[in-house]
């Protein structure tokens, strides 16, 4: 769902440079398919939230957004008419090889209890934010590397917001009822606005085989790095390994804007 989304919301993306006349009756349809495909994205809270109640791993629940470059492939290349290379082709069978290993190993992990302080995660967020925002701001300027730049932070956001709805459980008790007496539901409501925003803007100058398969890295790996700064749980070497399996296959999604920069 959340990259089938992602794919709609790129093929109707323009309409918001028609301002307010996307709203005129010729445009209307436009804007109800591109509503459809941020419904279907909204629509991946709940699995993401059940699979962290159940699995207690960001870094592995996020990573499982992987297999959804599968659909985000046959969508873009039925649907939006994008053109697929060997190299799509190659980045997909490393990212379900990738991500179809780590669901297994870890599914019968055992996760000790975690606890972590409030500045270590305010602190770690705020770098990763300044980061995301100084490289936007230069990818826009520059227009290279666009449409990675911002799909790498609406990923980042995407990630921490995995993490903040992770860190209310384990702050709760592990009860979803209790998460919501919690700040973070709405912390991690604002950064999934955040990524929305900046998805949009790399669909703006980026094709969604080169913006969604840097979200999805950028999903991935942040929850990561959060789990060792924050909680200070390390994935064994095995899962790092997949994790690299899985970065490279969206490395290679990724290398047509790498290549047309170099032109």
């Amino acid at each position: 769902m959340l990259n089938i989304g992602k794919g709609i919301q790129k093929q109707k993306v323009h309409v918001f440079l028609k301002g307010r006349r996307m709203l005129a009756k010729g445009n209307r349809a436009d804007l109800g398919i591109w509503i459809l495909g941020l419904s279907l994205t909204a629509a991946a809270a709940l699995p993401y939230s059940l699979g962290l109640v159940y699995s207690k791993s960001p870094s592995t629940i996020s990573a499982m957004t992987g297999v959804g470059l599968i659909g985000l492939l046959a969508y873009a290349l039925w649907v939006i008419g994008e053109k697929i290379r060997i190299q799509d082709g190659l980045g997909i069978g490393l990212v379900i090889i990738g991500t179809s290993l780590l669901a297994y190993s870890g599914a019968g992990d055992d996760h000790p209890a975690r606890h972590f302080a409030n500045i270590s995660l305010a602190v770690t967020v705020g770098v990763m934010l300044v980061v995301a925002a100084g490289g936007c701001i230069l990818a826009w300027r520059s227009r290279k590397l666009h449409g990675v730049t911002f799909g790498l932070s609406a990923g980042l956001c995407i990630g921490v917001a995995i993490f903040l709805a992770d860190a209310g459980l384990v702050r709760s008790g592990g009860s979803l009822s209790g998460l919501l007496d919690t700040p973070y539901p709405l912390l991690a409501l604002a950064f999934a606005v955040a990524a929305v925003i900046s998805t949009q803007l790399g669909f703006l100058r980026g094709r969604a085989l080169e913006v969604v398969p840097a979200v999805n890295a950028a999903t991935i790996l942040t929850p990561m790095v959060l789990e060792i700064v924050v909680y200070g749980v390390c994935p064994s070497v095995f899962k790092l390994v997949l994790i690299a399996v899985i970065l490279a296959g969206v490395f290679l999604l990724s290398g047509g804007t790498l290549s047309k920069v170099g032109a």
